[in-house]
């Protein structure tokens, strides 16, 4: 999907919730978010003809 970016908007936004991935009782702080993007081509729910 990431071949389908045909273009990238200035506003970048990340999740003000506090998020974490771990494995073994380790874990580590994450967040989420990116700008606001324009994909071509993009199949959602399905398959193309």
């Amino acid at each position: 999907a990431l071949t389908k970016v045909t273009m990238i908007g200035n506003d970048l936004r990340l999740d003000d919730g506090i998020g974490t991935c771990g494995k073994d009782g380790q874990s580590v702080p994450v967040g989420v978010g990116q700008p606001t993007l324009r994909m071509d081509g993009l199949t959602v729910g399905g398959t193309s003809a």
